[in-house]
Order: structure tokens, then C-alpha cells, then sequence
């Protein structure tokens, strides 16, 4: 009765165990999952108004090997190179080019949002789709481009209908400015 209840007792150890680490590992992946929620999508940029299909994805794994991450292939834009002078000026905000994407089902949203910015005196190179995780409207900024950062805030602040403005991540487009449409744009 005595060994009966040793071993009932280190199988209850062992599941204790077992849930125990279960649950750390489960907890490691909402954290990575949570840093960086934009990290899983695909982008498709296109020319000025014509929009093409998404873009497949292929794995790359940067994280450790419980979280696997894909990683688009992007259409290239027709976004011109910008790179930071030698002179310590910034460009004035609206001078730098945006690319629209529309991260929503709604057909056409890029295209009315590129002929709102650019009455706005914006230029927009590109339009194209995303589908990705983007809590709300975003202006994402290439933080190495000169003035990048403060165009994005200048486009905010004229359309407060962007509600963020953050540093692009990499499965965005080239641009110095990139904004995504999301539900919420209006």
C-alpha cells in the first residue's frame, strides 16, 4: 500500500512539473508574441494606382525556435531612394513621399486616402495593400531617413484620422513615410 501511494504521489509531482514548465513555456510565447504583434503579414505595394495580389510569404526565423515568424516578399515600389544630406537641415515635412497601404477590406481605401493627402500638398508614390495585425492608422517612419519622423508627425497632425506615428518595421515597404489604413480611418 506503501509503494501504491509513492508512486501515485510522484506521478502527481511529475504532472505538477510538467504543467509548471508547459505553463512558462506558454508564457514565454505571449511575451514574444506580444513585443512585436506586427510581426506576422504580408504586404503587397504596387505602382501609383493599380493594386496587385498579396505577396507569399516565407519563413525566417529570427526568434528562438518556439515562435516562428514568416517574413513577406514585397513588391518593389516605385518609392525614389531618399538619403540624408551632409547638412544638418531637415526637409520640410510634406516634401517627403508617402506610400498608402490599405490594411482593411475595404476596396479602394488606399486609393482615397493617396487623393486626400495629396490635396493635402503630401505626394504618395505607391498604394497597395497590407494584411497584418495594425491595432490602429499608423505613420511608420524609416528612422534613417533625415526628417522622416517629423513628416510623419506634420501628416498626423494635418489628418488627425492617423492616429500613431512609429518607426516602420521590416515587412513595410521602402519609403520614408508608410502610412496603413486600418478599420478606423475615416
Amino acid at each position: 500500500m506503501t509503494r501504491l501511494l509513492d508512486k501515485r504521489q510522484r506521478r502527481e509531482r511529475l504532472a505538477g512539473v510538467f504543467l509548471a514548465v508547459l505553463g512558462i513555456g506558454v508564457l514565454i510565447i505571449a511575451i514574444f508574441a506580444l513585443r512585436s504583434p506586427n510581426g506576422h503579414g504580408k504586404v503587397a505595394a504596387t505602382g501609383t494606382t493599380t493594386t496587385q495580389p498579396a505577396a507569399k510569404t516565407t519563413p525566417k526565423s529570427t526568434a528562438p525556435a518556439t515562435t516562428p515568424r514568416a517574413t513577406p516578399t514585397v513588391t518593389p515600389t516605385k518609392t525614389p531612394a531618399v538619403t540624408p544630406t551632409a547638412t544638418t537641415s531637415q526637409p520640410a515635412a510634406g516634401t517627403l513621399p508617402l506610400v498608402v497601404l490599405n490594411n482593411t477590406k475595404v476596396a479602394g481605401l488606399a486609393a482615397q486616402a493617396k487623393a486626400r493627402f495629396e490635396s493635402g500638398g503630401w505626394t504618395v508614390t505607391s498604394t497597395g495593400n497590407l494584411v497584418n495585425n495594425i491595432a490602429s492608422t499608423c505613420a511608420y517612419y524609416d528612422p534613417a531617413v533625415a526628417g522622416a519622423q517629423a513628416a510623419a508627425q506634420a501628416l498626423q497632425t494635418q489628418f488627425p484620422t492617423i492616429k500613431r506615428v512609429m518607426p516602420k518595421f521590416a515587412e513595410l515597404p521602402t519609403g520614408p513615410v508608410v502610412v496603413v489604413l486600418t478599420s478606423d480611418y475615416s
